[in-house]
């Protein structure tokens, strides 16, 4: 579950806005260079990253899981049908076809040297673009980012759907485990029956957390006034700005070295 982890790391102090910068940069150089050496050493910032943030290896699972299944679908993908795009004009190196016959329209979906290779690059590509952003919720407070989002002059309504997106969705995956866990404690098989009263009782848990947000909505005025005030601040410090320039740096060589 992709939630805020409570913690005293370097990365849980700095502003969002930094962050937010890190993770364009890192997504800006993984779309702009084609390297192997560069995608690498892109991975391996976001890694390094990852350490200082200090998140515990069970809440890295479900990253894990995501990575993986782009690792294997871009290979697979890009394997078969990169070189058989209209506007493919190099080499094709078939290696072997996954079908012993040619199927109408598929034809016989050879594997080719080229369309590995370019499976490698998009899947670097690919885990330098999901593992960056993802720093930012895991080491961010919903409240720092609400007043982020408010001092870049947001629209309210908007602010509200974003905060009840952090909260929300984390809280339907805890009540998904909580009744799947209550119904294993009775019976030891579960059947299809079983997850359709799961995905009802999930709808209905869901349905009476909205009315109470939009009571609680409701009795605090929401939307009466445009001006609002917080109690917290966020300032842009010393260490945000060595962060932001760090980000810029990493951007700036992997442009000098893609150009």
């Amino acid at each position: 579950m992709i939630e805020y982890i409570n913690s005293n790391s370097p990365l849980h102090r700095l502003d969002p806005r930094s962050k937010i910068l890190f993770a364009l940069c890192i997504m800006a150089a993984a779309l702009l260079t084609s390297s192997y050496i560069m995608l690498a050493f892109l991975i391996i910032i976001s890694a390094i990253i990852w350490v200082m943030a200090d998140i515990p290896i069970r809440k890295f699972k479900p990253v894990f899981l995501v990575l993986l299944l782009l690792v294997v679908m871009g290979m697979l993908t890009q394997a078969v049908f990169y070189t058989d795009r209209p506007d493919y004009t190099g080499t094709k190196t078939v290696l072997f076809n996954i079908l012993p016959y040619n199927v109408p329209v598929i034809g016989s979906l050879p594997v080719t040297v080229e369309g590995l290779k370019y499976g490698v690059v998009f899947s670097m590509r690919m885990i330098a673009v999901v593992l960056a952003p993802l720093i930012i919720p895991f080491t961010t407070h919903p409240s720092d980012m609400i007043l982020v989002l408010r001092d870049m002059r947001f629209p309210e309504w908007m602010i509200l759907m974003v905060t009840m997106s952090i909260r929300f969705i984390p809280l339907t995956f805890q009540n998904f485990h909580t009744i799947r866990n209550a119904q294993k404690l009775r019976k030891i098989k579960t059947s299809y029956q079983d997850m359709v009263l799961l995905m009802e009782t999930l709808l209905i848990t869901s349905l009476k957390t909205s009315k109470q947000m939009a009571l609680s909505l409701e009795t605090k005025a929401f939307g009466y006034s445009s001006m609002r005030t917080s109690l917290k601040t966020i300032k842009f410090r010393r260490n945000d700005v060595i962060f932001s320039a760090f980000s810029l740096t990493v951007l700036g060589i992997v442009v000098i070295n893609t150009v």
